[in-house]
């Protein structure tokens, strides 16, 4: 492995929805020796038994401040998508090519039947 792990601490997006106000997660990534992105991210209090799936995002326009509110275009495809388990949790892993993602400015965490539903971001 090249490079040393980084870590990063997502943010709940939906503060005043019942269910994801008190959701929780933490990403880590390496950038590995030929070209590769290790991406595993853990995450808690989403949805029982929800299919949810992972995005890098570049830096987008609709706010200059926080990049989990830019909307920003995604970035090196899905890093994976997992089924929370029957308490609402779920690790995703993925790889990625680190040229795909050097724009990447967030992480964040879709329900995969709603895409628009958000309810994890972390900002790298």
């Amino acid at each position: 492995m090249s490079g040393s792990t980084k870590s990063v601490t997502f943010k709940a997006m939906l503060p005043n929805d019942a269910v994801y106000k008190s959701s929780t997660g933490t990403g880590k990534y390496v950038d590995l020796t030929g070209g590769d992105r290790r991406t595993t991210l853990t995450a808690g209090g989403l949805k029982p038994s929800t299919s949810y799936l992972a995005h890098y995002h570049k830096m987008g326009t609709a706010d200059a401040t926080d990049p989990c509110k830019s909307s920003g275009d995604v970035v090196g495809g899905v890093i994976a998508t997992m089924t929370s388990d029957a308490n609402g949790a779920l690790i995703l892993k993925g790889f990625q090519t680190t040229d795909a993602l050097k724009d990447a400015k967030y992480i964040n965490i879709h329900e995969a039947a709603s895409l628009a539903t958000v309810p994890l971001c972390a900002p790298l």
